[in-house]
C-alpha cells in the first residue's frame, strides 16, 4: 500500500500591526457611537425641556378651551312692546306686550382687557373674555355635589409682581406677564344689571387667580360657522364681521344694526378663535426685572380681526420676542359653543 505524505499545516498568528490597526478601527466605532448616544441624549432633554417650559401654558390653553366651551346665555322668550322694550318695574302699569323676544339674564363679552376692566394698557394686554357656565364653583361645602352650579369666569393679562416667589429666594422683586382667571363662586355671582359693573372689579378679587406665567398675548374672535345651525359664511366673509375689532357683547345688537344676520343680542357666537402666545421662564426672568413692562408693541397689535391682519401681528410680535432672543410659543384651536343656538333674525 502506497502511503500519502502527511502535510502539518502551521497556525498563522496576527502581526502586531493587524492588532494595532485593528484596535484603532474598534476605538473609532467607540467613539462615533458613543457621540451619537450624547448627541441622542441631548436632543431628548433639549426637547423634555421645550416641552415643560410651555406645559403650564399649554394646562391653561386647554382649561380656557373646556370652560368656553360650556359658556351659556340660557336663553328665553320674553315680551316686548311695539317700542321694543321690555317690562320692568318703571313700566309695569302702562306696559302692553306686542312681540316674543329673546332675552337673557346673563352675558357674554370679548374686548381689549383695559377697556373691560378699565385697567393700564401696558400692564393689562390685549384682549380679555368674560362668560357664564356651570362649573359647580362653590366654597359652601354642603354645595360641592351641586356640578352644574353658575359661575361667571373671565381670562385675561396682567403684567405684575411675581407674589408667588418663595421666601428662600434672592430679596430682588420680579414681575412678569401672568395669565388670570376669574371664577367666581356661585354664592357669590354677580349678574349683569344697568347701573351696576360688570364684570366685577377684578382687583383684589377674592376669586381671582392666577393660572399660567410667561403669558404676554390672548386674543378671542368670535364667529359664524360655515356649516349647521350657526352658518352664514356670506355674512361672516372671512370670520370677521361678528368681531371686527375682536369686541363682542351679547348684550348689544353689534353688528346687527345694519345687518340684522350678525345680531348679537343675548346670542352666543356659534365658535370662537383664541390665540395665546407664551414665552419661556428663563426669557420671562430676564424681562421682568422691572416693574414697567417691556416694550413688546401690544399696544398696537391685535385690534383688527381680519384673519391676515391678525396673521400680520402675531408675526410682528413673534419677530419682536426674537430681536430680543426670547423663546416664544403659539397656541391657537377654534372653539364650538355648545350652547350656542344662533339666529338670523
Amino acid at each position: 500500500m502506497k502511503s500519502h505524505p502527511t502535510f502539518l499545516h502551521k497556525a498563522r498568528a496576527f502581526t502586531l500591526i493587524e492588532l494595532m490597526v485593528s484596535m484603532v478601527i474598534l476605538v473609532i466605532l467607540i467613539l462615533v457611537f458613543a457621540n451619537m448616544t450624547d448627541r441622542t441624549a441631548l436632543i431628548w432633554r433639549d426637547t423634555r425641556g421645550k416641552a415643560s417650559q410651555f406645559q403650564q401654558a399649554r394646562d391653561a390653553f386647554d382649561l380656557i378651551i373646556q370652560n368656553l366651551s360650556n359658556a351659556t346665555l340660557n336663553t328665553y322668550l320674553d315680551y316686548y312692546d311695539a317700542k321694543g322694550a321690555r317690562r320692568d318695574a318703571a313700566n309695569t302699569a302702562t306696559f302692553e306686550p306686542a312681540r316674543y323676544g329673546r332675552y337673557s339674564d346673563l352675558r357674554f363679552a370679548t374686548g381689549k382687557a383695559s377697556q373691560l376692566l378699565s385697567l393700564p394698557e401696558n400692564t393689562s394686554p390685549t384682549q380679555s373674555l368674560f362668560f357664564y357656565a356651570p362649573l359647580g364653583e362653590t366654597g359652601v361645602s354642603a354645595n360641592t355635589s351641586l356640578n352644574h352650579l353658575l359661575n361667571l369666569v373671565g381670562y385675561y393679562i396682567t403684567y405684575e409682581a411675581d407674589t408667588e416667589r418663595p421666601a428662600f429666594m434672592p430679596a430682588a422683586q420680579g414681575y412678569g406677564f401672568r395669565l388670570m382667571e376669574l371664577r367666581q363662586r356661585s354664592e357669590n355671582l354677580t349678574l349683569p344689571k344697568a347701573g351696576t359693573r360688570w364684570p366685577p372689579d377684578v382687583v383684589d378679587h377674592p376669586d381671582v387667580h392666577f393660572i399660567a406665567r410667561n403669558i404676554v398675548a390672548l386674543t378671542f374672535r368670535p364667529k359664524l360657522a360655515d356649516t349647521g345651525t350657526g352658518a352664514a359664511r356670506s355674512a361672516d366673509g372671512k370670520g370677521q364681521a361678528l368681531a371686527p375689532n375682536y369686541s363682542y357683547d351679547s348684550h348689544t345688537k353689534g353688528r346687527g344694526e345694519n345687518r340684522k344676520e350678525l345680531n348679537s343680542l343675548h346670542q352666543l357666537p356659534p365658535i370662537v378663535e383664541v390665540t395665546m402666545v407664551a414665552i419661556d421662564p428663563d426669557s420671562a426672568d430676564r424681562l421682568g426685572r422691572d416693574s414697567t413692562p417691556p416694550d413688546l408693541g401690544l399696544e398696537k397689535l391685535f385690534q383688527n380681526a381680519d384673519p391676515e391682519v391678525s396673521q400680520k401681528d402675531l408675526e410682528t410680535l413673534l419677530t419682536r420676542l426674537r430681536e430680543l432672543k426670547v423663546n416664544a410659543r403659539v397656541f391657537r384651536t377654534e372653539v364650538s359653543l355648545k350652547g350656542a343656538k344662533w339666529s338670523h333674525e
